[in-house]
């Protein structure tokens, strides 16, 4: 059956709610404790330092890009980086202000722009898991079909890759949006649950796609990374030290962290789906799996930055010429001041 009632004229009602629907509700003040002051500080904190630090390697990499184009997981990470970007800045239009001013949010959460802004963040959302799957796939033809990575992820077949993330992310909003289904916290369930419903907003049964669609993206993918991963370690292991390039090993270390601290907000929501709480923390844990896959794309350039080789020659590089720069200038003063002396003498 399909989630949209047909009008008389023949067309379909447009939903009215967002994939991760908003606690329709005001917090009572007495429940406005230590707690939620620290989780919402946290929130509103990493949105803030995640929007300058992705925007900061957004920039950094359209300037280095030379350096880094040979490099096919730099690509990859570079799209995933613009999509937590998207949604630090969209989190501080949207989530931000739900969040510090809850009298406005029934009415804001209500509004088409708002709807909008959520369905763009979950595509940002789903870009970026998406962006791991290929890079994954990506570290596993290095290691195991090296003669394949390069032809595979060269040009254009690497503009392919990257398109298919986006249409990928795409199409699951869609479907979620189509069949007017949405994870919604309710009073009875005292959990979050995904929500179908007509445009009446009448409850129906989740479709068997969204159902089918929503088991592979929560656990197939992400057990499929794990694997990846787990036989990446493997092979290394076993093969000889002097078969294997550092910058490979380094580039998967960078690949692994990468998922691994997107992952963690995705198990929380998995957790959410079963355990019962009340609808204070229903907010609250909203807020907190913002902040983890907001915070996880605060340390993802950190990360690719602090342990990139390419990045110290540069930066140790650029220190090179900026003192050899500094010792030249102070060397000019004490010529001119020699030569002043030695006039003075005369």
């Amino acid at each position: 059956m399909n989630a949209h009632l047909i009008s008389l004229s023949g067309g379909v009602s447009p939903p009215k709610s967002s994939p991760l629907e908003e606690i329709d509700a005001e917090i009572p003040p007495e429940d406005k404790n230590a707690v939620y002051y620290l989780i919402i500080l946290l929130f509103v904190t990493s949105t803030v330092i995640s929007t300058l630090l992705t925007g900061s390697f957004l920039v950094a990499s359209i300037f280095l890009w030379r350096r880094f184009k040979h490099m096919k997981f730099f690509w990859f990470l570079s799209l995933l980086t613009l999509s937590i970007f998207v949604l630090s800045i969209l989190n501080l239009v949207v989530n931000v202000p739900a969040t510090l001013f809850s009298l406005l949010t029934k009415d804001f959460v209500k509004s088409d722009v708002f709807l909008l802004m959520s369905y763009i963040i979950d595509v940002c959302h789903y870009t970026i898991l998406f962006s791991n799957l290929v890079i994954a796939v990506q570290r596993f033809f290095v290691f195991f079909f090296r003669n394949l990575a390069d032809s595979v992820f060269e040009t254009p077949f690497i503009y392919i890759w990257m398109a298919s993330i986006l249409l990928f992310s795409l199409l699951v909003v869609y479907a979620m949006m189509y069949n007017n289904c949405r994870y919604k916290y309710t009073t009875a369930d005292e959990h979050y649950v995904l929500n179908c419903q007509t445009a009446s907003g009448i409850k129906i049964p989740s479709p068997k796609g969204i159902q089918t669609m929503e088991v592979a993206i929560q656990f197939v993918l992400p057990c499929l990374i794990v694997s990846i991963y787990i036989a990446l370690t493997a092979k290394i292991t076993f093969m000889k030290n002097s078969s294997i390039q550092k910058s490979e090993i380094t580039i998967l270390k960078q690949a692994f962290f990468v998922f691994f601290v997107f992952q963690i907000s995705s198990l929380v929501f998995l957790l959410c789906q079963t355990v019962k709480f009340g609808i204070v923390t229903a907010f609250l844990i909203k807020r907190v799996i913002n902040t983890m896959e907001i915070f996880a794309g605060a340390a993802t350039p950190c990360f690719f930055f602090f342990t990139s080789k390419e990045i110290r020659k540069i930066v140790s590089t650029k220190n090179s010429i900026f003192n050899s720069q500094v010792n030249s200038n102070s060397r000019v003063p004490n010529r001119q001041q020699s030569i002043s002396n030695l006039g003075s003498v005369a």
